[in-house]
């Protein structure tokens, strides 16, 4: 009998080799680098004040800080800066955080 699921290997591309190297750092900075596209794109067409804007802007936050860990020092210092948070987005000691440079980690 034919077997019933596809091997691994016949699912591979040969020319996707980030498939093969998913905890490599530059691999994951390109998979950060995409979400913080979607999350962009998502905060731009959310309507202004809303909070869904303030929930994506968060999530674009949040992205950016897991993409600049895994940057060299000097990638991470040319990239552009976020969009300003929303009135509602953060609460005070977030900002606090955010204003002194505390990150999560």
């Amino acid at each position: 009998m034919a077997e019933a699921g596809t091997p691994e290997e016949a699912l591979r591309r040969a020319w996707h080799g980030a498939s093969d190297r998913a905890d490599a750092p530059e691999v994951q900075a390109i998979r950060l680098h995409r979400a913080e596209v979607e999350a962009m794109i998502a905060y731009r067409r959310a309507a202004p004040g809303s909070a869904d804007q303030a929930r994506a802007w968060r999530r674009l936050a949040a992205l950016r800080e897991r993409r600049i860990a895994v940057l060299p020092p000097g990638s991470a210092a040319r990239l552009p800066p976020l969009p300003g948070a929303p009135a509602d987005a953060l609460s005070a000691w977030q900002k606090l955080r955010r204003r002194l440079g505390f990150g999560r980690g």
